[in-house]
């Protein structure tokens, strides 16, 4: 079902005048991390991902919320950069699938440490409609959760920005990380 997504998104995309210069990042389910642009030096399936790293919690509300708090669980992103060198860079490049970017300042990552969710947790709605089973604490991110990857920062820590409507560091359908250039 989540393959069928590709070509209805790419074509949605170009139906509104987007670019598709990042057509490279055909499938929202694998995580490119790469050394710059177009150099990979990993790719991760969220399996993978939660398999690679210790997994991280975060509960917070987002700017999309309404105040609600939800958990998020996910890997650490400064331990994913770290691992492949990439913690060096001084300004990180979030590209999501639908050619979306935005950049991350490595100075607010290691103070903040957001994590790139891949799960959240149960709600009573999930449970009351079997997304999630009794007892199960958390679920992958799906389509409508902004997911299978998503950037998660803990919102009441960071700092109020001038402009209360920039959240470019929320980065959802998340489909590779790489240092600026």
């Amino acid at each position: 079902m989540r393959q069928s997504r590709i070509p209805l998104v790419a074509t949605l995309l170009l139906a509104m005048g987007v670019s598709l210069a990042n057509a490279a990042y055909d499938d929202p389910n694998v995580l490119s991390v790469e050394s710059k642009a177009g150099k990979p030096v990993a790719s991760y399936t969220a399996q993978e991902l939660r398999k690679a790293f210790p997994a991280k919690i975060i509960e917070t509300k987002t700017p999309w919320t309404n105040g609600a708090k939800l958990r998020y669980r996910g890997a650490s992103l400064k331990e994913v950069l770290a691992k492949y060198g990439l913690s060096e860079a001084k300004i990180i490049e979030g590209i999501a699938l639908d050619d979306y970017q935005a950049k991350l300042e490595m100075k607010e990552i290691d103070v903040y440490d957001p994590i790139i969710a891949t799960e959240i947790g149960c709600s009573d709605a999930d449970r009351s409609s079997a997304v999630c089973a009794t007892g199960q604490e958390f679920r992958p991110l799906m389509d409508a959760d902004r997911g299978p990857y998503y950037i998660v920062w803990p919102f009441d820590q960071l700092p109020k920005a001038s402009d209360p409507g920039d959240n470019s560091r929320w980065i959802w359908f998340l489909v590779a990380l790489r240092p600026a250039s």
